[in-house]
């Protein structure tokens, strides 16, 4: 039998204690999120590796629909959002949204078609689903479709609804072509389907990342701060624990298939920000459409919208 000697045995006592009043003391945060995707894999792994915690906080991820994140973050229910292009539109309409930290700068999406489709070109008068008329994926297909050479009017886009209503209607060739997002594209292609193009190749838009109020920046900034050091440092485990990270996504996603969760993981490497932050270049082209889609002449500083300091000095 192991004997400890009293010096070692205060020693853990002490750790015990400490981590005793830590959980005691531990701040509660609650993050709005719009679905369980590949992009929070952030939050699912600081929470799970215990990187909140050591932060002194307990956060739950409170699962809403992406139409609802900034509201209910403006209703004060959640301190936290996920959803960057619900906060730029947000912030041009004068909203003091925050985007503090990006977890992707482009869209995780393929444009998938039937067998008979061999090029982008090839889709010329035919039927194209987006999921919803002027948000990401309308915006996505038709710079998909400009930088292909084509203008849009040339086919029709459709309206389809969700990813499984999408996979289903290029499968039976209602639609010629439609975008799909990680696991559906790759559900796809083990049908037979095309992969005609990453939309990360042609358009570059901050999706998802931290998002937060200005008075959560003024009143809490130490809080700002351990949320975006747990995430760092989430992301950079994940980086460089492939298989655990497959593990926490296998649970987070509720998907069995292990094969699949590893595609899910690589897709999503080639769309992850480097530090979380974007370039001013991007953050002002952002704010631009948003703006031109809102109708809001105003010019708007970038730095009213996106402040990465709490980047800086989170380290």
């Amino acid at each position: 039998m192991m004997r400890h000697r009293p010096s070692t045995l205060i020693a853990l006592l002490i750790v015990a204690m400490t981590q005793l009043g830590a959980n005691a003391i531990a701040e509660n945060v609650k993050v709005g999120i719009p679905s369980l995707t590949v992009t929070m894999m952030p939050l699912a792994v600081a929470k799970e590796q215990g990187f909140f915690g050591r932060e002194g906080l307990n956060v739950d991820m409170v699962l809403m629909p992406a139409a609802l994140n900034m509201r209910v973050l403006l209703a004060g229910d959640i301190q936290y959002a996920t959803t960057v292009g619900s906060a730029v539109v947000a912030a041009v309409r004068g909203i003091n949204a925050r985007v503090v930290m990006c977890f992707v700068d482009r869209p995780l999406l393929d444009l998938v078609s039937g067998p008979d489709i061999n090029a982008i070109k090839d889709l010329k008068g035919k039927l194209v689903g987006i999921s919803s008329r002027g948000g990401l994926h309308d915006v996505t297909m038709r710079r998909i479709l400009m930088q292909s050479g084509m203008d849009p009017a040339q086919t029709t886009l459709i309206t389809v609804g969700g990813q499984g209503a999408m996979l289903a209607a290029v499968q039976s060739r209602r639609i010629a072509a439609g975008l799909l997002n990680p696991p559906h594209n790759f559900m796809a292609y083990r049908d037979g389907l095309k992969n005609l193009g990453f939309a990360g190749n042609f358009v570059r838009i901050p999706s998802t990342g931290l998002v937060t109020l200005r008075e959560t920046t003024e009143r809490s900034p130490d809080q700002v701060r351990r949320m975006i050091r747990a995430l760092s440092r989430a992301r950079a485990y994940s980086r460089e624990n492939k298989p655990a990270t497959v593990a926490i996504l296998k649970r987070f996603l509720r998907l069995d298939d292990e094969v699949l969760i590893s595609q899910i993981y690589d897709y999503h490497r080639q769309a992850e920000t480097p530090d979380g932050r974007i370039d001013a270049a991007l953050a002002s082209e952002t704010i631009r459409d948003t703006r031109l889609a809102e109708g809001i002449t105003r010019e708007i500083d970038p730095n009213q919208v996106f402040d990465f300091s709490y980047i800086e000095s989170s380290r």
